[in-house]
């Protein structure tokens, strides 16, 4: 229903920027990469410390142990003012245009579909303050908590009646 894709200069900018941001934060380089480490989605910018397809176990054992997200996303936040800079699942951070989250999303289901946001369900793994789905929760959705695609599906499955 709509896209709001970053011109190629701003992700060209992003992706300089990530650079610098991980030298600062002296990120690591894992031995085996998983996909892509920093990933051009058109509307959004992304970095994945083990690459986007790592497996969630390694994932997770990263996030525990080398999370340097934090001190990536100050150095992004001073240097790309004009960007949201947030922190994604357990190893990513996502840059997009300012104003464009989970919520922006809620807010234009409720306009093209035009239902209420009480008769929205939500559902995500990360709905705690700072969680990359927080803004969705902040709208007054109603959200459900999951962990991983499994529990994500069993839940959808459940909903629908299967």
């Amino acid at each position: 229903m709509y896209s709001h894709v970053l011109p190629r200069a701003s992700r060209t900018k992003i992706f300089k920027a990530f650079n610098r941001a991980l030298a600062a934060a002296h990120f690591v380089y894992p031995k085996k990469i998983y996909g892509k480490l920093i990933e051009d989605r058109g509307t959004q910018v992304t970095f994945s410390a083990l690459g986007q397809k790592a497996p969630v176990h390694l994932k997770e054992a990263w996030n525990k142990k080398h999370d340097l997200r934090v001190a990536i996303m100050r150095f992004l936040q001073k240097d790309l003012p004009e960007f949201e800079v947030r922190r994604g699942g357990l190893t990513s951070i996502d840059v997009t245009k300012k104003g464009i989250d989970k919520a922006y999303g809620i807010r234009q289901i409720k306009k093209v579909l035009h239902i209420s946001i009480s008769e929205m369900l939500f559902i995500g793994d990360a709905l705690y303050l700072g969680g990359n789905d927080y803004a969705a929760r902040k709208t007054g959705v109603t959200c459900v908590q999951v962990v991983g695609p499994i529990v994500t599906k069993r839940v959808i499955a459940f909903l629908l009646g299967s």
